[in-house]
Protein backbone atom coordinates (compact mmCIF):
# COMPACT_ATOMS: atom_id res chain seq x y z
CA UNK A 1 0.00 0.00 0.00
CA UNK A 2 1.44 3.33 -1.05
CA UNK A 3 0.68 6.28 2.57
CA UNK A 4 -1.24 3.52 4.83
CA UNK A 5 -4.51 3.48 2.34
CA UNK A 6 -5.58 1.35 -0.52
CA UNK A 7 -3.81 2.11 -3.80
CA UNK A 8 -5.76 1.69 -6.90
CA UNK A 9 -5.18 1.97 -10.80
CA UNK A 10 -7.90 2.53 -12.79
CA UNK A 11 -6.58 1.63 -16.78
CA UNK A 12 -8.99 1.42 -19.82
CA UNK A 13 -10.15 -1.62 -21.67
CA UNK A 14 -8.45 0.17 -24.63
CA UNK A 15 -4.93 -0.17 -22.93
CA UNK A 16 -3.76 -3.12 -25.84
CA UNK A 17 -5.87 -1.23 -28.84
CA UNK A 18 -2.65 0.00 -30.62
CA UNK A 19 -1.13 -3.74 -31.64
CA UNK A 20 -3.21 -6.92 -32.81
CA UNK A 21 -0.40 -8.99 -31.92
CA UNK A 22 -1.11 -11.17 -28.96
CA UNK A 23 2.24 -11.12 -28.36
CA UNK A 24 2.91 -6.91 -27.76
CA UNK A 25 -0.77 -7.18 -25.74
CA UNK A 26 0.46 -9.51 -23.50
CA UNK A 27 3.71 -7.96 -22.46
CA UNK A 28 2.26 -4.74 -22.27
CA UNK A 29 0.01 -5.80 -19.56
CA UNK A 30 2.78 -7.81 -17.71
CA UNK A 31 4.82 -4.54 -17.59
CA UNK A 32 1.72 -3.28 -16.25
CA UNK A 33 1.32 -5.49 -13.51
CA UNK A 34 5.10 -5.80 -12.96
CA UNK A 35 4.78 -1.74 -12.83
CA UNK A 36 1.74 -2.30 -10.01
CA UNK A 37 3.76 -5.05 -7.44
CA UNK A 38 7.16 -2.69 -7.69
CA UNK A 39 5.10 -0.30 -5.88
CA UNK A 40 2.31 -2.22 -4.06
CA UNK A 41 -0.82 -1.82 -5.55
CA UNK A 42 -3.63 -3.47 -4.29
CA UNK A 43 -6.16 -3.64 -7.04
CA UNK A 44 -6.02 -2.55 -10.52
CA UNK A 45 -9.39 -1.96 -12.15
CA UNK A 46 -10.23 -2.09 -15.16
CA UNK A 47 -13.19 0.45 -16.84
CA UNK A 48 -14.74 -0.15 -20.52
CA UNK A 49 -14.01 1.83 -23.24
CA UNK A 50 -16.88 1.60 -25.87
CA UNK A 51 -14.33 2.21 -28.98
CA UNK A 52 -12.18 -0.87 -27.75
CA UNK A 53 -13.22 -3.45 -25.01
CA UNK A 54 -10.13 -5.94 -23.96
CA UNK A 55 -11.31 -6.14 -20.80
CA UNK A 56 -11.24 -10.00 -20.72
CA UNK A 57 -7.82 -10.22 -22.18
CA UNK A 58 -6.49 -7.77 -20.00
CA UNK A 59 -7.92 -8.89 -16.83
CA UNK A 60 -6.78 -12.63 -17.38
CA UNK A 61 -3.44 -11.86 -17.74
CA UNK A 62 -3.02 -9.69 -15.27
CA UNK A 63 -4.54 -12.45 -12.89
CA UNK A 64 -2.23 -14.53 -14.24
CA UNK A 65 0.85 -12.53 -13.82
CA UNK A 66 -0.43 -12.05 -10.21
CA UNK A 67 -0.86 -16.03 -9.14
CA UNK A 68 1.82 -17.57 -7.94
CA UNK A 69 3.36 -20.30 -10.19
CA UNK A 70 2.55 -23.24 -8.37
CA UNK A 71 -1.08 -22.77 -8.35
CA UNK A 72 -1.61 -21.48 -12.47
CA UNK A 73 -2.01 -24.87 -13.97
CA UNK A 74 -4.64 -25.71 -11.49
CA UNK A 75 -6.39 -22.03 -11.60
CA UNK A 76 -5.81 -21.06 -15.75
CA UNK A 77 -7.27 -23.73 -18.19
CA UNK A 78 -5.50 -23.64 -21.42
CA UNK A 79 -6.98 -20.39 -23.15
CA UNK A 80 -6.09 -17.89 -26.10
CA UNK A 81 -5.93 -15.01 -23.60
CA UNK A 82 -3.12 -17.14 -22.03
CA UNK A 83 -1.22 -18.10 -25.22
CA UNK A 84 1.52 -16.40 -24.91
CA UNK A 85 2.09 -15.93 -20.79
CA UNK A 86 5.81 -17.41 -20.92
CA UNK A 87 7.21 -14.23 -21.82
CA UNK A 88 5.44 -12.60 -18.86
CA UNK A 89 8.37 -11.10 -16.66
CA UNK A 90 7.74 -12.36 -13.02
CA UNK A 91 7.04 -10.34 -9.82
CA UNK A 92 9.39 -11.66 -7.41
CA UNK A 93 6.84 -10.55 -4.56
CA UNK A 94 6.33 -12.22 -1.03
CA UNK A 95 3.84 -14.40 -2.28
CA UNK A 96 5.39 -16.02 -5.28
CA UNK A 97 8.10 -17.97 -2.89
CA UNK A 98 10.76 -20.03 -4.85
CA UNK A 99 11.01 -22.89 -2.95
CA UNK A 100 9.19 -25.43 -3.38
CA UNK A 101 11.24 -27.80 -0.49
CA UNK A 102 9.39 -28.40 3.03
CA UNK A 103 12.24 -28.37 4.66
CA UNK A 104 12.52 -24.86 3.60
CA UNK A 105 9.05 -23.95 5.29
CA UNK A 106 8.95 -21.54 8.34
CA UNK A 107 6.13 -21.45 11.43
CA UNK A 108 4.76 -18.54 10.63
CA UNK A 109 5.13 -18.90 6.96
CA UNK A 110 2.64 -17.14 4.93
CA UNK A 111 1.86 -18.64 1.47
CA UNK A 112 -0.97 -18.67 -0.82
CA UNK A 113 -3.12 -21.78 -0.96
CA UNK A 114 -6.24 -23.84 -3.14
CA UNK A 115 -8.02 -26.23 -1.12
CA UNK A 116 -7.59 -29.33 -3.23
CA UNK A 117 -9.07 -32.22 -1.23
CA UNK A 118 -11.61 -33.32 2.16
CA UNK A 119 -13.39 -29.92 2.07
CA UNK A 120 -15.85 -29.30 5.06
CA UNK A 121 -14.96 -32.02 6.99
CA UNK A 122 -14.16 -32.31 10.75
CA UNK A 123 -10.61 -32.28 9.94
CA UNK A 124 -10.66 -29.40 8.09
CA UNK A 125 -9.33 -29.48 4.50
CA UNK A 126 -6.10 -29.74 2.45
CA UNK A 127 -4.66 -27.24 1.14
CA UNK A 128 -1.62 -26.83 -1.97
CA UNK A 129 0.58 -24.05 -0.81
CA UNK A 130 3.84 -25.05 -3.41
CA UNK A 131 5.73 -27.94 -1.52
CA UNK A 132 6.15 -31.44 -2.22
CA UNK A 133 2.34 -32.53 -1.13
CA UNK A 134 -0.78 -30.83 0.37
CA UNK A 135 -0.72 -29.79 3.53
CA UNK A 136 -4.03 -29.94 6.30
CA UNK A 137 -5.93 -26.83 7.22
CA UNK A 138 -6.71 -26.64 10.99
CA UNK A 139 -10.22 -24.83 10.60
CA UNK A 140 -14.12 -25.21 11.65
CA UNK A 141 -14.64 -22.65 8.59
CA UNK A 142 -15.73 -24.56 5.52
CA UNK A 143 -14.14 -24.40 2.05
CA UNK A 144 -15.29 -25.40 -1.25
CA UNK A 145 -12.78 -27.38 -3.73
CA UNK A 146 -10.51 -25.17 -5.58
CA UNK A 147 -11.07 -22.02 -3.43
CA UNK A 148 -7.91 -20.04 -2.87
CA UNK A 149 -7.25 -18.21 0.15
CA UNK A 150 -4.14 -17.46 2.67
CA UNK A 151 -2.84 -19.41 4.77
CA UNK A 152 0.17 -19.04 7.74
CA UNK A 153 2.51 -22.64 8.84
CA UNK A 154 1.85 -22.84 12.08
CA UNK A 155 3.28 -25.84 12.79
CA UNK A 156 6.43 -28.10 11.46
CA UNK A 157 5.62 -31.09 13.36
CA UNK A 158 3.02 -32.17 12.06
CA UNK A 159 2.94 -29.98 8.92
CA UNK A 160 -0.17 -27.82 9.58
CA UNK A 161 -1.64 -24.48 8.39
CA UNK A 162 -4.26 -22.16 8.64
CA UNK A 163 -6.12 -19.70 7.14
CA UNK A 164 -5.35 -15.95 7.40
CA UNK A 165 -6.98 -12.60 6.29
CA UNK A 166 -5.34 -10.79 3.64
CA UNK A 167 -5.26 -7.85 6.54
CA UNK A 168 -3.14 -10.49 9.04
CA UNK A 169 -0.54 -10.46 6.08
CA UNK A 170 2.29 -7.79 7.16
CA UNK A 171 4.19 -7.70 3.68
CA UNK A 172 2.70 -6.78 0.19
CA UNK A 173 0.17 -9.65 -1.03
CA UNK A 174 -0.40 -8.62 -4.65
CA UNK A 175 -2.83 -7.02 -6.10
CA UNK A 176 -6.48 -7.60 -7.52
CA UNK A 177 -8.60 -7.38 -10.63
CA UNK A 178 -11.50 -5.54 -11.01
CA UNK A 179 -13.45 -4.89 -13.97
CA UNK A 180 -16.49 -2.11 -13.79
CA UNK A 181 -18.91 -1.29 -16.47
CA UNK A 182 -18.81 3.07 -16.53
CA UNK A 183 -15.97 4.92 -14.81
CA UNK A 184 -18.31 8.04 -14.45
CA UNK A 185 -20.53 6.11 -11.98
CA UNK A 186 -17.24 4.42 -9.55
CA UNK A 187 -15.39 7.67 -10.00
CA UNK A 188 -18.60 9.45 -8.76
CA UNK A 189 -19.42 7.48 -6.25
CA UNK A 190 -16.21 6.55 -4.37
CA UNK A 191 -15.04 8.22 -1.28
CA UNK A 192 -11.13 7.97 -2.05
CA UNK A 193 -8.38 10.34 -3.13
CA UNK A 194 -8.80 10.61 -7.17
CA UNK A 195 -6.16 11.64 -9.33
CA UNK A 196 -6.24 11.94 -12.92
CA UNK A 197 -3.45 11.86 -14.88
CA UNK A 198 -3.05 13.91 -17.69
CA UNK A 199 -0.69 16.28 -19.95
CA UNK A 200 -3.39 19.44 -19.15
CA UNK A 201 -3.05 18.99 -15.49
CA UNK A 202 -1.05 20.90 -12.94
CA UNK A 203 2.95 19.95 -12.99
CA UNK A 204 3.39 17.66 -10.33
CA UNK A 205 5.42 19.34 -7.40
CA UNK A 206 6.57 18.13 -3.99
CA UNK A 207 4.01 20.13 -2.40
CA UNK A 208 1.30 18.56 -4.80
CA UNK A 209 2.27 14.91 -4.28
CA UNK A 210 2.56 15.20 -0.42
CA UNK A 211 -1.19 16.17 -0.77
CA UNK A 212 -1.91 13.05 -2.64
CA UNK A 213 0.03 10.91 -0.03
CA UNK A 214 -1.54 12.46 2.84
CA UNK A 215 -4.83 11.77 1.47
CA UNK A 216 -4.37 8.50 -0.25
CA UNK A 217 -3.28 8.12 3.63
CA UNK A 218 -6.30 8.56 5.11
CA UNK A 219 -8.84 7.93 2.16
CA UNK A 220 -6.95 5.56 -0.28
CA UNK A 221 -6.00 6.82 -3.84
CA UNK A 222 -7.03 5.72 -7.05
CA UNK A 223 -4.81 6.88 -9.98
CA UNK A 224 -6.88 7.44 -13.43
CA UNK A 225 -5.08 6.81 -16.49
CA UNK A 226 -6.74 7.77 -19.75
CA UNK A 227 -7.08 5.79 -22.93
CA UNK A 228 -3.65 5.50 -25.94
CA UNK A 229 -6.40 7.40 -28.30
CA UNK A 230 -8.54 9.38 -25.39
CA UNK A 231 -7.85 11.58 -22.02
CA UNK A 232 -9.61 10.90 -19.02
CA UNK A 233 -12.19 13.63 -19.70
CA UNK A 234 -13.27 12.15 -22.27
CA UNK A 235 -14.89 9.24 -19.61
CA UNK A 236 -16.16 11.75 -17.01
CA UNK A 237 -18.59 14.17 -16.92
CA UNK A 238 -16.39 18.19 -16.24
CA UNK A 239 -18.73 17.54 -13.24
CA UNK A 240 -16.80 14.92 -12.15
CA UNK A 241 -13.65 16.27 -13.31
CA UNK A 242 -13.85 19.31 -11.28
CA UNK A 243 -14.05 16.82 -7.96
CA UNK A 244 -10.62 14.58 -9.15
CA UNK A 245 -6.66 15.83 -8.59
CA UNK A 246 -5.21 16.51 -11.90
CA UNK A 247 -1.44 16.23 -12.17
CA UNK A 248 0.67 15.64 -15.22
CA UNK A 249 3.60 13.68 -13.81
CA UNK A 250 5.74 13.93 -16.67
CA UNK A 251 5.45 18.17 -17.13
CA UNK A 252 8.71 18.20 -19.48
CA UNK A 253 8.03 15.13 -21.84
CA UNK A 254 10.26 14.78 -24.97
CA UNK A 255 8.26 12.97 -26.82
CA UNK A 256 5.27 13.65 -28.21
CA UNK A 257 2.96 10.97 -26.49
CA UNK A 258 3.59 9.13 -23.40
CA UNK A 259 2.43 5.79 -22.75
CA UNK A 260 0.57 4.03 -20.69
CA UNK A 261 2.61 1.76 -18.73
CA UNK A 262 5.14 5.04 -18.51
CA UNK A 263 2.63 7.32 -16.90
CA UNK A 264 2.04 4.51 -14.50
CA UNK A 265 5.69 3.94 -13.62
CA UNK A 266 6.20 8.01 -13.46
CA UNK A 267 3.45 8.63 -11.20
CA UNK A 268 3.87 5.78 -9.07
CA UNK A 269 7.59 6.38 -8.54
CA UNK A 270 6.85 9.83 -7.72
CA UNK A 271 3.98 9.15 -5.18
CA UNK A 272 6.31 6.41 -3.59
CA UNK A 273 9.21 8.74 -3.20
CA UNK A 274 6.68 11.37 -1.63
CA UNK A 275 5.51 8.80 0.54
CA UNK A 276 9.32 7.52 2.17
CA UNK A 277 9.93 11.25 2.75
CA UNK A 278 6.50 12.01 4.28
CA UNK A 279 7.60 9.02 6.38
Amino acid sequence: MIGGGETSILIPSSTTMESADERIRTLKVGQIARAAAVFRVDRIVIYRDDEFDDSRFISRVLQYAETPQYLRKRLFPRERALRYVGILPPLRTPHHPRSSKVSTLEVGEFRVGLVVDEVGSDDGAWVEIGVERPLPLRTEKRFRLGQRLNVRVFSLKPLAAEPVDRSEIPHYWGYETEVIPNLEEHVSSTEKQVVVTSRTGRPATPDLLAQVVRQGRSRGLELVYGSPARGVDAFLSSETMEGCLLINTIPHQGTETVRLEEAIVATLSQVNLMRSLEG
